[in-house]
């Protein structure tokens, strides 16, 4: 049983190592630099930025992460138009 646990605890772990980092972020916190790194990869071109929560909680159910933040957490932006919702939902950006 110990075994098929074991085994099973490998298949999450391999699974999660093979899920874009995107991806990953809309369930828990990845290096931020493994997004900016897939976007790279992707061949985005566009501006990115860093963005910080300013307020106590900063809501982005609507776009992506789909995820709420608390002051002082961070999430990497990709372009002017997200840049500008971020900021519309309580962030603090400066370009990377």
């Amino acid at each position: 049983m110990a075994a098929i646990l074991s085994l099973s605890g490998l298949a999450v772990s391999v699974a999660r190592a093979q899920e874009p980092a995107t991806k990953a972020f809309q369930q828990r916190n990845v290096p931020l630099s493994w997004i900016f790194n897939e976007w790279r990869r992707n061949g985005n071109t566009a501006n990115t930025y860093l963005c910080v929560c300013d307020q106590d909680r900063c809501n982005t159910q609507p776009n992506w992460p789909f995820r709420s933040f608390g002051t002082g957490e961070a999430i990497p932006v990709l372009g002017e138009w997200n840049l500008n919702q971020a900021r519309r939902n309580g962030f603090l950006c400066a370009r990377r």
